[in-house]
Parts: C-alpha cells; structure tokens; sequence
C-alpha cells in the first residue's frame, strides 16, 4: 500500500533547514485540530480505507475487569482476542508494502520469524488539560536554540506541534508526549546471544516531567525530564544508582547526569552519557542516546519528516506484563518470543536522521516511526557507515489506565544488533509496579545529594 498521507498533514511536509527556527503555526491552521479531520493531538480521526486501522474514539480510559488500582499490575485488555493472522517467510510479500525495512531485514536474516498481527485499537488517551494546552500551545510553541532543533519554547503541558512541519517538530512531540507528571516502575534489562541470556540489571526507576506539573504555567527551570534510577540486581548493579536531567533547550544547558557508584562511593557528574557512549550500566549493549530508542540532544543529526506510512507495528503488547511470564518465555534465541509479541497496524509519522557533515556516531541513518497518537517510537531502523541496516528497535507500548492520567506506556523496548545476533531487551514485566502519583514529588528527589543518600555500601 502506497504511503498514507493525511489531507492536512500532506501540505504541511518540510524539509527542516539547519540553522533557521519554525514559527508557530497560524490559527487558522490551528482550526482543524478537532475539526472533521483531526484530532486535537493532531491524529487523523477518520479509519483508514479498508477499517483495518479504526476511528479513533477517546482512547483507552475504562480498565478492564478485575483491574486494581493500588496494585501497580497492568492487566491485558484484550487477553482474550486471537491474531487475525500471521506473517511469515512464506506470506511475507503479501504484507511487504506495511513493513518497515528493519522488519524486513529481521525476516531476510531469521527466515523463521513470525508476526501475529491483532485487531487494532487506539488506545492513546489523554486528560482535557493536557488536549487544552496542545491547542494552546500549536499557535505558540516554536524551535529554539543556536542549532535548529536544540529546544522549544512557548510550549507547556502539552504537545507542541501537534501539526508538524518537519522532523525536529516531530521529535519534540515524542520528547514532550503525554506522561503523568510523576510515576514510577520496575524493569529488567537483558542481553540475549543465540545460546545465552544475561541479566544487565533491575532497576527502580522514578520519573518526575516538570512540564507537565499542573501547579505551574511554565518550566521553573530548563529540565522538562528528569529520572532517577536505583540498581536492584544482579549484585553489580545494587548501589549503582543515576539522574538523568534532559533539556528543554540544550544551547541554553546541556543534558546534566548523576551517577553514584559503591565502589568509590561517591556521587559525580557523568557528561559522558550521551550520544553513542556505549551505556556500562547495559553491558555496553546500546548507546546512551538509543535509551527508550532515543533520548539527548539532536544536534548530531538532520532531521527530516517523510511522511505518514501504514505499518504494522508493535502495540498494547500487555502479553509479557501478565502474572507466571518469565523472562526465559520471553527472551528466546535470536529474538523476543513471537507468542508474546502483539503487532498492529497503526499510521506512523516517518522521520530520517542524517549524520551532519564532521559529525561522529556510530549509526550514520536513523529512520524513526512515530505512533500518530501517542507519540511513542514504534520502530527505529539504524544504519552504519557503509548503508547497512544493522540496528532495529522496537518500541512496546502498553496502556496503563487511571482515572485521571491514561495514557500509553512506552518504556518496554527492544534493540537489536543484525550484525551480532545478540539483542537488548528493557523489559517491564509481570514485576513491574507501574504506579501513578496526582502531584510531583519532592524535587529534591532528583538531586545528587538524594542520590549519594541512596548509596547501599
């Protein structure tokens, strides 16, 4: 199927130039947010031609049955549906066409990889306030900074582009999605070879975003996400603890990271963090900047929106969350187990990164694939030096309801490396204690002093 481009999308696709900011978008052009065509987040409401992806209606804000809302398990809203098929090397042109080229790759180096592909639903919800400020901010929000795509400003609690121009607008949707302004969660992270699997860590993790703390109108300083990590097991990871800070404007203040380490005890600044610093903490098994699939400052990369594409991606993969999944049903030779997969089709927005000139990175071409409602990274296609596709990653949102603050979680992810057959796997699974608070924190959680506090030898 040809790429899919939105009526009002398909005359808003630029190329971003280096070096020049966008403007706000006019309110005329802000009118169809909500209007016949468009959600308010910017989402195309209409299901497309054949059904196979469906109107969006609200999203998913009722929990299933059973659901406890102390409990911080995420039940499976759709347990009980079966694939409608499956893709595989024997049927795989059929589907080509809705195929990213890293699926394509994985089916050309794994003939025996399997796709069960489910009904799809669009379960990206979002509260009033934060669909008030998207609109608010989409006549508004700009891109800021010394290099295009350092920042954004006049933007808060909400999407900033909800109508994007070019790449750099897109990723600062996926930098500023909807989250609640404080929560917390547990995962496991694992490095699986063809004969073995190595648990790299479990981590707790605590996440505050200032921006979208309802108290306030704006920043109260120039962090938009700040995340404190505390190591569980295995025993060299106990007491390996750290704060990421990402920047709202990395020309005013670059990403600021905190790690204590036991063995000096002692906290220290860790600005070498970023970009394709392969990450100690995960056995060097991705970069810093490939983290949730992307995190950091953009300044290495042009970025270009490509359009809209209907693929089927990974999606409500609530499957591996579920009580008695273990991680040895989960990470299976050569990839994650295709019977606790779930993928779906779903309109992506498609964006290409492309190393500047006298730049340095590992991966030369990153191609990103954007859920249109949520914002989350579904897919991203990772190539080295000489055009090889060798890094695929896969973004596994899950829906996590509450009253108050549903929206989609994104923090499972996959990467894999094509040219080691190993692949990397964040995993938040059965133990993974999903939990949602009204109001942020103590700031002072995010501090270096809170951090040496956590210290465990």
């Amino acid at each position: 199927m040809k790429n899919i481009l939105s009526c009002a999308a398909a005359t808003l696709l630029m190329v971003g130039v280096a070096g020049v900011a966008n403007a706000a978008i006019s309110a005329e052009e802000a009118k169809q947010l909500g209007g016949d065509k468009l959600t308010l987040f910017g989402a195309e409401k209409a299901a497309n031609a054949d059904g196979s992806i469906p109107a969006y209606s609200g999203g998913m804000t009722a929990p299933p049955k059973g659901y406890d809302a102390n409990s911080g398990k995420v039940p499976d809203p759709f347990a009980d549906e079966k694939p409608l098929f499956s893709i595989d090397a024997k049927n795989l042109d059929q589907y080509r066409s809705n195929l990213a080229a890293g699926i394509l790759a994985l089916f050309q180096q794994y003939p025996d990889f399997r796709m069960n592909v489910y009904p799809s639903h669009r379960t990206a919800a979002y509260p009033k306030w934060v669909l008030d400020n998207t609109v608010k901010n989409a006549t508004t929000a700009e891109l800021t900074g010394q290099v295009v795509g350092d920042g954004v400003k006049n933007s808060y609690a909400g999407l900033p582009f909800p109508i994007p121009k070019d790449g750099y607008e897109a990723l600062w949707n996926y930098f500023f999605r909807w989250q609640p302004t404080f929560w917390e969660f547990r995962n496991d992270s694992w490095l699986v070879t063809e004969g073995h699997k190595t648990l790299l860590g479990n981590f707790s993790n605590y996440l505050g975003l200032p921006y979208y703390d309802q108290t306030k109108t704006s920043l109260q300083d120039v962090y938009f996400f700040k995340q404190l990590d505390i190591g569980n097991a295995p025993s060299s990871q106990v007491g390996y603890n750290l704060i990421l800070s990402f920047s709202s404007d990395y020309s005013k203040s670059n990403q600021l990271n905190w790690v204590y380490t036991p063995g000096q005890r002692r906290t220290r600044v860790a600005p070498e963090f970023t970009y394709d610093t392969p990450a100690a903490n995960f056995g060097g098994a991705l970069t810093y900047d490939e983290v949730f699939l992307y995190s950091g400052r953009p300044d290495r990369f042009d970025f270009k929106l490509v359009g809209k594409k209907e693929l089927y991606v990974p999606y409500n993969v609530s499957k591996p969350n579920q009580p008695g999944v273990t991680a040895d049903l989960i990470n299976t030779p050569r990839y994650p187990n295709p019977d606790y997969m779930r993928w779906e089709k779903h309109r992506v927005w498609v964006v290409e990164a492309t190393l500047k000139p006298g730049k340095r990175h590992v991966i030369q071409k990153k191609v990103f694939y954007f859920d249109e409602d949520s914002w989350n990274i579904l897919e991203t296609d990772g190539y080295d030096s000489s055009g090889k596709l060798y890094r695929l990653g896969l973004g596994l949102p899950v829906p996590v309801y509450d009253a108050k603050q549903p929206f989609l979680c994104g923090y499972s992810y996959v990467l894999m490396d094509l040219t080691r057959n190993v692949y990397f796997n964040a995993w938040v699974g059965p133990q993974g204690d999903i939990r949602i608070y009204d109001k942020p924190l103590d700031p002072g959680l995010f501090t270096p002093e809170r951090l040496s506090a956590t210290g465990v030898r």
